[in-house]
């Protein structure tokens, strides 16, 4: 890395020049000791970046990361990623200080976000572990770390066996919901298998009646689908009046239908269940009626088929000891030779 033995004229603008990498690049000055000092910064900072290059390491700290993700991060993800990411690396401020470097971050820190919070449920701890580590891949793609030092931070093992309505308990349980609102918005997490946050969101625009079919609208493009409208679904629709806007819209906050459908489960004694329960309800219901696990991971939304697999792996289990027993072969004995 050199300095030009005089000042070159390039588009009409007279400067001292330098070679990097092959490139030829302006100082911005004819004066040649203001081009020398200029240089001898250019170089440092160069060789820094080298070494850093070559070491891996970065002097970008947790704080100034976490700033520059947050910026980028409210343009580009949708709300719900992005507060859930922006939550996560608060947590993992909190536990090492917006002053911490990033490539001095290692697996101690998801250790130590298990154990601060080991009064909160494995699910909640999980998704904070989860966020984490995907907002530390975008550092790596910045260029500010060769590795996510959280890439092989392990789950919380959590309670697989879901919790479900027998099948052959589900109308009476439906018949034990007095007020017909609720019953009505029961039957529809029941006859769908939707999450709370789809059945609450829909709207009479998304009912594509000659089809018999419903729009799912998601913030992430990709994940928007049109499902298949069951019979007892419909029938739900059609009691209701005609309208424009959200269907299911008596609460205006979707955590009231929470705490009233959670009221409803106790009154039917189902107090161990919860709204989310009805749709493992939905599930387990078609599976023991014969659907396929393939299918079910369609109706369903999830986006791997694993999900769905894993979740109802004690369901399936069961169902198959129900139908090992359909082959039967009629009385046998056993115990005799025959002659």
């Amino acid at each position: 890395m050199g300095i030009s033995k005089k000042p070159l004229k390039v588009a009409g603008k007279a400067s001292y020049y330098y070679k990097l990498d092959g490139r030829r690049l302006s100082l911005s000055t004819t004066n040649y000791s203001e081009a020398c000092r200029l240089l001898r910064s250019i170089k440092d900072a160069y060789l820094k970046g080298k070494i850093q290059r070559i070491t891996g390491e970065n002097d970008k700290n947790l704080g100034q990361f976490a700033d520059e993700f947050e910026a980028w991060a409210i343009e580009t993800q949708p709300v719900k990623t992005f507060k859930a990411n922006r939550l996560a690396m608060r947590k993992v401020i909190d536990i090492e200080g917006r002053t911490k470097r990033l490539d001095m971050l290692t697996l101690k820190t998801m250790d130590e976000l298990k154990r601060t919070h080991r009064h909160l449920k494995p699910s909640s701890i999980n998704n904070y572990v989860r966020h984490a580590k995907a907002v530390m891949n975008k550092a790596v793609e910045w260029g500010y770390l060769k590795a996510n030092p959280f890439k092989g931070a392990k789950l919380l093992p959590q309670a697989k066996r879901v919790g479900f309505i027998e099948p052959k308990e589900i109308s009476e349980f439906i018949r034990s919901i007095e007020d017909v609102g609720l019953r009505r918005f029961v039957v529809a997490c029941l006859a769908t298998g939707r999450r709370r946050s789809e059945l609450v969101a829909l709207r009479w625009e998304d009912i594509m009646w000659d089809r018999r079919e419903y729009f799912i609208a998601k913030e992430k493009r990709h994940l928007c689908k049109t499902y298949p409208m069951s019979a007892s679904f419909l029938a739900v629709l059609k009691s209701m009046p005609r309208g424009k806007g959200r269907i299911f819209n008596r609460y205006a906050h979707a955590d009231t239908y929470t705490h009233e459908v959670k009221r409803a489960l106790e009154r039917g004694g189902f107090g161990h269940l919860s709204l989310h329960d009805l749709r493992h309800s939905f599930s387990v219901a078609m599976l023991e009626s014969g659907g396929g696990m393939k299918a079910l991971q369609k109706l369903l939304g999830h986006s791997e088929f694993r999900v769905t697999a894993d979740t109802y792996a004690d369901v399936t289990d069961d169902a198959l000891q129900l139908a090992v027993n359909l082959v039967r072969l009629g009385p046998l004995d056993l115990t005799t030779d025959k002659k």
